[in-house]
């Protein structure tokens, strides 16, 4: 039996704590009953749930920590779960990380030592599924994309076989998982990623009324081009909900890793250039990027708090509801026109129905864009701006026609997103995906991927809706 090949856990449907163990980060996908969650300890336990899957004809889903938007990571297979595979440790000029470590941990452990790793904006996100489908955030512009830090990764391949893959080991497997997307070639059970020196920098805070959106969102994209790439920045268009006065907002966060007097004269500038000012600018002490994420993102909660509700016995951090979502990449800035018809699709007439919603837009370039774009799989090298629409539901079965409702709102922001896209990112994807999705995600380099594929798992083992031969190689099968 599997439970008696693991030295982690084995839960079943039939165990106690099943209900928790199948979660992931977003409660839609609470209704899904998978086989079993193996969580795995070492890389011996992947290889037995390999083994214990194919003997029994079961199908896997990879997880890290679950964060997969479109529930990726979940299904009626064996779940196999990386979270305990949590280890960050520097190792001469690179650090190890284990394929389940979340960011919040990984930049706590280095702390110490003055040495960060690259990540997201979300503190619970596990190395895996963002390094694998190109990592961005607010790091992105200085550092590059989390996947050109990788130096070389552990993989169990889906013939139980364990390779190790770099520049001179594996090197297609090695270019496709850096930026080719998470579940598609096999399961990393470790990365050793070059990290960076941990510099000081500056976290900040600027709202600004509604009313001035449309003059701060076209002034913000402007501002990011111009900007330094030592400007890490989001901008969200928030309800009333969430805003002063229970009156929606825009709100411009980041990171600055230049003097505090020179993030000052940026911030004065972004006013300068929407001739408004903010009706609240905070910036924070100085302090690594571990001190201003933590402070951003879990504010008075300890490390072991800020972790997902049910994960751990201290675990306070929030889970996502039922959501409606649509992202894409842009390649600049968008002119007043474009912006104002971006904050129609957000709508403001729907604030009287209260529902969580924003835009979002993170901005890009700087180092991710000195990388050619087929030098990995990470194809987006003239992404400028990550650009998305996200509504949630508290409770669809209490709400009559929700589902339908965030659907259309989610479709409509779509199509005004895609006058200005060049693409999609694997790991923010819209609800509902394009056609010709391989194309959006991975452009030319989807052919060598598809190689790839070929290559290290022909019979499409590892799959999910949108993994690299999803449709091609389940296609040749059945015809």
């Amino acid at each position: 039996m599997l439970r008696e090949r693991l030295r982690g856990e084995l839960v079943e449907p039939s165990d106690p704590g099943f209900p928790q163990a199948k979660q992931l980060q977003n409660t839609e996908y609470d209704a899904v009953q998978p086989h079993a969650v193996a969580y795995c300890e070492s890389e011996q336990d992947v290889v037995a749930c390999l083994r214990h899957a194919q003997d029994q004809g079961l199908p896997v889903h990879i997880r890290g920590n679950g964060h997969s938007m479109n529930g990726w990571s979940t299904g009626e297979g064996l779940v196999i779960d990386l979270s305990r595979m949590n280890h960050a440790v520097a190792d001469g000029p690179l650090v190890r990380l284990g394929g389940g470590i979340q960011s919040l941990d990984a930049l706590d452990a280095l702390k110490p030592q003055r040495r960060q790793i690259v990540t997201g904006t979300f503190p619970t996100v596990s190395a895996g599924g963002f390094l694998t489908g190109g990592g961005l955030g607010w790091q992105t512009r200085r550092f590059g994309v989390g996947s050109d830090r990788i130096a070389a990764a552990r993989v169990v391949l889906a013939d139980g076989r364990t390779v190790r893959c770099a520049a001179t080991e594996e090197p297609d497997l090695y270019w496709a998982l850096r930026g080719g997307g998470g579940g598609s070639f096999g399961i990393v059970t470790e990365f050793e990623v070059h990290p960076v020196d941990a510099p000081m920098m500056t976290g900040f805070e600027t709202l600004w009324a509604y009313e001035d959106a449309v003059d701060v969102l076209t002034a913000w994209q402007e501002w990011c081009v111009a900007g330094p790439d030592e400007l890490g920045t989001s901008l969200v268009v928030l309800p009333g909900m969430f805003g002063p006065q229970g009156r929606p907002v825009v709100r411009v966060w980041g990171v600055h890793l230049g003097p505090t007097q020179q993030l000052v004269a940026e911030l004065d500038a972004l006013a300068e250039r929407a001739g408004a000012k903010p009706i609240i600018r905070t910036v924070q002490p100085r302090g690594t990027y571990a001190d201003v994420m933590h402070e951003a993102l879990c504010g008075s909660q300890t490390v072991a708090q800020c972790h997902r509700t049910g994960s751990g016995p201290e675990a306070q951090g929030h889970r996502h509801p039922y959501t409606r979502q649509s992202y894409r990449l842009t390649g600049r800035a968008a002119t007043r026109a474009e912006s104002a018809a971006l904050l129609d699709a957000w709508d403001v007439s729907l604030e009287q129905e209260k529902r969580e919603r924003y835009l979002l837009c993170i901005a890009l370039g700087g180092a991710a864009n000195q990388v050619p774009r087929t030098a990995t799989a990470y194809v987006h090298r003239d992404a400028r701006f990550l650009i998305g629409y996200q509504m949630a539901c508290r409770d669809v079965s209490a709400d009559p026609g929700a589902e339908a409702r965030l659907t259309g709102w989610a479709d409509r922001a779509g199509a005004a997103l895609a006058p200005l896209a060049c693409g999609s990112y694997i790991n923010f994807p819209s609800s509902r995906v394009s056609e010709d999705w391989e194309t959006d995600f991975f452009g030319e380099n989807h052919a060598r991927l598809l190689d790839v594929k070929r290559a290290y798992d022909p019979e499409n083992f590892f799959r999910h809706a949108q993994s690299i031969g999803s449709r091609a190689l389940t296609t040749k099968a059945a015809s």
